[in-house]
């Protein structure tokens, strides 16, 4: 960049050698960086919100078993546009309905075509979508906190221990409760808050509300409930004669769904998925392979195997759920897999399969650090079998230290 050049000579004519200047100059090429300005405005605007959230901390309220009974409008506030990142707030709306079935739930998110993802809950009764860049969009963020705020809700969950966007809005919304992580250095507190927490972060919102409210659904016990967006039979049989046509099969035939596409480091090169195609047409011959076609409509294996694209997250769920199994790195389509009800084996080497991992349906995780794409390959492909044989993708298949039962428990 020429002007930083510019900078740099003028300050060094200005400075002779003042370290300090030249300490400052040869670093503003680094802080301008896409990555490390956002980091350093997230930074600033913590600082700046310090106040805030130590206010917000002290409405952080339990729900005793009196004031449950009054709560009839909770706000859920999750402004974020990433599939997975949604899907994963499943668990606490399931929770929500059978710990609040009186209640109506709103619930705050960013982006297209998402919103449709709740669609079946009949406990959620608005979508206030924001836009994927709320920074751009000031007027339109403020009108939707007016109208938060207006709603006068009893309870306000941030869902989310790191969002500080979240955070503001249930704060703005000004609940008669609010759960959420304490912020703003409330170290000991928010370690006693989320004491015995799960790890999973579709679980641990779940366990904030059961801890709050001190009860849990009878459905699910001591465990979680799974990711699901409840696909009528209707989109299921729909999405069946899809599959059909795009596999070239008539029936429940043997289906073994992929993506291959995932966000920088935990996306896998075509070498592991061309290995893992041959491994699977050697070992399951009677297998139909398809891909699901990243949201750009372009598939990845387009040369190897059929595949099948659509914008809208629900009918991606639905030919999903018409699969005997699903094969994907760790992305928001791999969650989606796992809220379709398909059996889900993800593939995990940079993020922390213990707070993201599918689980319930059979569904794990398979640990890719250290292995070449062959070994990848034989080993999904030794998970599918057991799969088609009814078992359930195990500890010992797949990471060590953390356990994921049918139903979700830790």
């Amino acid at each position: 960049m020429k002007w930083v050049g510019l900078l740099r000579r003028r300050a060094s004519a200005c400075a002779g050698n003042d370290e300090r200047l030249s300490f400052v100059t040869a670093r503003f090429p680094r802080i301008l960086e896409r990555k490390h300005y956002s980091e350093l405005r997230r930074r600033i605007i913590r600082g700046a919100l310090q106040p805030l959230f130590h206010a917000g901390n002290a409405r952080l309220s339990p729900i005793t078993s009196s004031s449950g009974t009054d709560i009839r409008r909770i706000l859920v506030c999750r402004p974020n546009h990433r599939l997975g990142n949604l899907l994963l707030l499943t668990p606490l709306l399931a929770e929500i309905q059978w710990l609040f079935p009186d209640a109506e739930v709103d619930i705050v998110l960013a982006g297209e075509h998402v919103a449709e993802l709740f669609r079946s809950f009949p406990n959620v009764k608005h979508v206030y979508v924001l836009s994927r860049r709320m920074a751009r969009h000031p007027l339109a963020v403020m009108r939707t906190a007016l109208e938060i705020r207006r709603a006068r809700y009893d309870l306000a969950i941030d869902p989310c221990e790191a969002s500080q966007s979240a955070r503001l809005l249930v704060i703005v919304a000004g609940a008669k409760h609010v759960l959420g992580t304490p912020r703003g250095g409330a170290g000991m507190t928010a370690s006693a808050s989320m004491a015995n927490a799960p790890a999973h972060m579709a679980q641990w919102p779940v366990h904030l509300l059961r801890r709050a409210s001190g009860s849990q659904s009878p459905e699910h016990g001591e465990g979680f409930p799974v990711l699901d967006i409840r696909l009528s039979d209707d989109e299921r049989q729909r999405a069946r004669a899809t599959l059909e046509r795009v596999a070239g099969r008539q029936g429940p035939g043997f289906v073994i769904g992929v993506f291959a596409e995932a966000t920088g480091a935990k996306g896998y090169g075509p070498e592991l998925w061309r290995q893992f195609i041959c491994i699977v047409r050697t070992q399951h011959p009677d297998a139909a392979i398809v891909e699901i076609a990243p949201a750009d409509g372009r598939p990845r294996l387009a040369d190897e195997i059929p595949s099948f694209a659509s914008p809208s997250p629900r009918e991606v769920a639905a030919v999903i759920a018409n699969m005997t199994c699903f094969v994907s790195a760790d992305c928001g389509i791999m969650h989606l897999a796992s809220a379709s009800g398909t059996p889900t084996i993800g593939l995990f080497s940079v993020t922390d399969a213990s707070r993201y991992a599918p689980y319930g349906h059979g569904s794990g995780a398979l640990d890719t650090n250290e292995k070449s794409p062959e070994a990848v390959a034989r080993e999904a492909s030794m998970l599918i079998r057991k799969i088609r044989a009814g078992a359930a993708v195990g500890p010992r298949d797949c990471f060590h230290g953390v356990r994921f039962g049918p139903e979700g428990t830790a």
